[in-house]
């Protein structure tokens, strides 16, 4: 991981704790490992939800479904589950980020 994702996630991380009261390191951690497991598993793809895969597996591949538009903010703010997942893309190379 670069300096620059580690900045970002940071930022996302301190950004979450005042947005959602009950945002969780340990949490964040957990969602790190299963995204990491998805990737190399072959998981991790722009397809829509699947009962059979985990909530953050799930989440993961709706932002990679939704990158690049409007929506995607959107889901980032309104849904725990979706920044964790977030965090996880960015932390395993999933996903570009631009901070």
């Amino acid at each position: 991981m670069t300096k620059t994702q580690n900045k970002h996630i940071a930022g996302l991380i301190k950004s979450a704790k005042k947005q959602f009261k009950d945002f969780s390191d340990a949490e964040t951690q957990e969602v790190f490992v299963t995204i990491k497991e998805a990737k190399a598993r072959g998981l991790l793809r722009k397809q829509p939800h699947d009962r059979c895969l985990n909530q953050y597996v799930n989440a993961a591949n709706h932002l990679l479904r939704i990158r690049s538009t409007d929506e995607f903010a959107a889901a980032l703010t309104k849904n725990i589950d979706y920044l964790y997942a977030y965090i996880g893309l960015v932390a395993t190379n999933s996903i570009l980020t631009t901070a």
